[in-house]
């Protein structure tokens, strides 16, 4: 009686050991998942830094659509930090900043020309409707500034 009890055992044994197997390449599959969808993702960063100005620019696509963060330290101007939300066609990058400064939010558009690895923000005459300053014209800004933000690694 006792040897007919060992193979059924044995075939127990082996059915248990089997479905971890199968957890287990499902728990690789889901690991492997979000690693592939970061590789897809299209987060970049840009920064200007001198020793007394920084200008931070972080960047989501998808397809045209752009969001992301925006933050200007200038010497001697108040800081602001904020969002943007925007389109990229082409090598122009038009966005709404929502920020903060002098304790009001505030919301303006801005605007970059992307050359190469860098971002040079777009300069030009402004008007204001319904409390939102944005371009009278983007057609005409002037991205002659010096201040390049170049790609670089994002930070957490």
């Amino acid at each position: 009686m006792k040897t007919t009890h060992f193979p059924v055992l044995l075939v127990l044994l082996a059915a248990c050991n089997s479905q971890p197997k199968e957890t287990e390449k499902e728990t690789e599959k889901q690991a492997e998942a979000p690693a592939v969808a970061k590789a897809d993702s299209a987060v970049s960063c840009y920064q200007y830094a001198t020793a007394a100005d920084t200008i931070t620019l972080k960047l989501v696509r998808t397809g045209e659509n752009v969001t992301g963060t925006l933050v200007y330290l200038l010497k001697e101007k108040d800081s602001n930090k904020g969002t943007i939300q925007g389109t990229l066609k082409g090598d122009l990058l038009v966005a709404d900043y929502t920020f903060m400064a002098e304790g009001s939010q505030s919301i303006r558009q801005v605007a970059f020309k992307q050359t190469g690895n860098t971002f040079i923000e777009g300069y030009g005459d402004i008007v204001e409707e319904n409390g939102k300053q944005h371009f009278k014209n983007v057609d005409s800004l002037d991205f002659s500034s010096t201040l390049k933000l170049q790609e670089t690694a994002c930070k957490p």
